[in-house]
């Protein structure tokens, strides 16, 4: 609280922002007012903050990965934000929290597989893959990452050139999975060489994934 005689607030008396000036015995008093506390979101504000975390809990310990496998769609700028503002809009389109289908590790369009299968063995899995999917640019030399998530506790492994496309497989460890805890295994394509003459689309694929 303040006192003023009459200063540079002269007879004013009212509320100016969060401030309150009246007159008590003559003297001219300012008093703040409290913060007004907001209550907690609701609505679709709240559906909003809750598929941000999400999304962002997830993508955070991917990191590495994402920003490879993003770095064309994003044209090289500010790859993690391009990253998490597509899996925000897959995850409010997929119009369930539940599970992480919606999550999308690389963007392009460069083929990726048709045929994609999963053997666990112990603490590692290999991992097969098919033909190119048709009318999509590829090549033999593709480069293959591979990404391991424990989709309970969000743990991963993963491996940015695993193999090439011509060799239809590659082993990866896998992170610790409790008893009722699945493993899902990421795969994308990328055209190294294309990469490094330039940003474009062809130069890796969609990211797609298989379970046990």
């Amino acid at each position: 609280m303040a006192f003023s005689q009459e200063g540079l607030l002269g007879d004013f008396s009212g509320r100016i922002g969060n401030l309150v000036v009246y007159k008590l015995k003559g003297k001219t008093v300012i008093r703040s007012m409290p913060a007004v506390k907001r209550g907690p979101a609701r609505g679709r504000l709240k559906q909003t903050q809750d598929g941000f975390s999400r999304v962002m809990t997830v993508l955070r310990g991917l990191k590495a990965f994402v920003k490879v496998g993003f770095h064309d769609f994003a044209g090289g700028d500010y790859v993690f934000q391009r990253a998490l503002s597509e899996n925000l809009k897959r995850y409010h389109s997929a119009g369930s929290s539940a599970g992480l289908d919606w999550l999308l590790l690389s963007a392009g369009e460069r083929a990726g597989t048709q045929q994609l299968s999963l053997e666990v063995n112990g603490i590692s899995a290999t991992i097969k893959w098919g033909e190119p999917e048709p009318d999509k640019s590829w090549s033999e030399n593709d480069m293959v990452m591979v990404l391991a998530l424990n989709t309970s506790s969000l743990q991963s492994t993963h491996k940015s050139s695993a193999a090439r496309r011509s060799q239809g497989q590659t082993t990866l460890p896998l992170p610790p999975a409790k008893e009722g805890e699945r493993i899902r295994v990421f795969v994308a394509f990328m055209h190294l060489e294309g990469r490094m003459t330039g940003l474009s689309p062809k130069n890796i694929s969609d990211s797609q994934w298989v379970e046990p």
